[in-house]
């Protein structure tokens, strides 16, 4: 708000276009969804000021609930009452209007505005913590357009700062948006802050941003198979739901599906992968005659293949002198040697015998004896 006493228009925040959509096997920060108006900071978000980038982050610790022209309350936190920087939100359900027309705000809209001229709160400040268990890649997006879209919006600046350092600024003309998207590596306890300035004249008229902001963290995913129960009327596989969507499958190739079981035959389904996880199974062929339920069968997600060998039975040759007294030993570790057999004369000059490896053990030794 640009005066003290007045609240200032706000314009709406249409869908802002090129955002990635939820991924079922992501965590997602959302400034719009997960904003609060009653606690500050709220989570991993907390609404504050600054004098500058680098500057010292302050909480605004004054809440309002504030009714719009056309009767719409609105949450706002300010520095003072009625004293910007300020944040706002709409969470209603009805679209707010205000400033004869000129702020149009839909629900969930947030939008935030800088300090007055001449007073040290230069921007206003929304700012990301990440959580303490949350460090790891995130693919941060956001968007912003001037809060007003008639002839009172004023110019205005909008920056992302990392850690205290600047990964983007730009200074905005009226009437105007911009956006910053980007991956980044996060360790917890590292912060995000979207400011947003008074532009380049450097007077708050007019000066505010509407904004949208996510941050996404695809979760931990341990591949392993999909489980999905079945569903019989009348003897006929109608449907089928998904118990645990798995993980690590490919959208391109979704997995085979066999319905097996439950006394009848026929039916037949597919599987529906979002991001690596089964969100659906279809039924293609409701099948015929079950008189019990059948179980679903979803293959396992792809793997690299693999070969395990295992040695169970093994053949001894023994190469020994004619008439002489051998034995022959075995073991499990090369440190402790048993009889594999009893003592023997030889009466041939190659000697080949089994054994069970799993009671002999695969070392094998042969001495001569008395």
């Amino acid at each position: 708000m640009k005066c003290i006493a007045t609240l200032a228009v706000i314009a709406a925040l249409t869908p802002l276009e090129g955002l990635a959509q939820p991924s079922v096997n992501e965590i997602i920060h959302d400034v719009s969804r997960d904003f609060s108006g009653v606690t500050n900071p709220n989570g991993p978000w907390s609404y504050g000021w600054k004098s500058d980038a680098a500057g010292a982050f302050t909480l605004l610790s004054v809440h309002e609930v504030f009714t719009v022209e056309n009767g719409v309350p609105v949450q706002l936190w300010w520095y003072g009452p009625r004293h910007n920087p300020m944040v706002g939100y709409n969470a209603t359900t009805t679209t707010a209007i205000h400033d004869s027309g000129q702020a149009v705000m839909p629900p969930g809209t947030v939008w935030f505005e800088p300090g007055l001229d001449g007073e040290p709160q230069n921007f206003c400040v929304i700012r990301f913590t990440v959580p303490i268990d949350g460090g790891g890649t995130y693919l941060l997006e956001s968007a912003v357009q001037c809060y007003l879209d008639g002839d009172r919006s004023g110019d205005t600046d909008y920056h992302v700062i990392v850690n205290g350092g600047e990964v983007f600024g730009q200074f905005l003309p009226p009437r105007t948006a911009t956006g910053y998207t980007n991956v980044l590596n996060l360790s917890a306890g590292n912060t995000i802050d979207f400011m947003v300035g008074r532009g380049a004249d450097n007077h708050a008229y007019g000066s505010g941003l509407k904004i949208q902001a996510t941050l996404r963290q695809p979760a931990f995913c341990s591949p392993h198979r999909a489980l999905a129960t079945a569903t019989v009327v009348n003897g006929f596989v109608v449907g089928a739901t998904v118990i645990d969507g798995g993980c690590g499958y490919t959208n391109v190739n979704p997995p085979a599906v066999w319905i097996l079981g439950g006394g009848g035959s026929g039916a037949t389904a597919e599987a529906v992968v979002v991001d690596g996880v089964v969100t659906a199974i279809h039924v293609l062929d409701a099948g015929c005659c079950y008189t019990d339920t059948p179980k679903v069968v979803i293959a396992s997600p792809p793997m690299e293949p693999t070969v395990s060998i295992e040695v169970s039975k093994v053949k001894v040759t023994q190469n020994v002198t004619l008439g002489l007294n051998y034995q022959l030993e075995s073991s499990f570790d090369l440190v402790t040697w048993t009889a594999a057999g009893s003592q023997f004369t030889a009466t041939s000059e190659t000697i080949v015998s089994e054994f069970d490896v799993d009671v002999t053990g695969r070392y094998f030794r042969i001495r001569q004896v008395p």
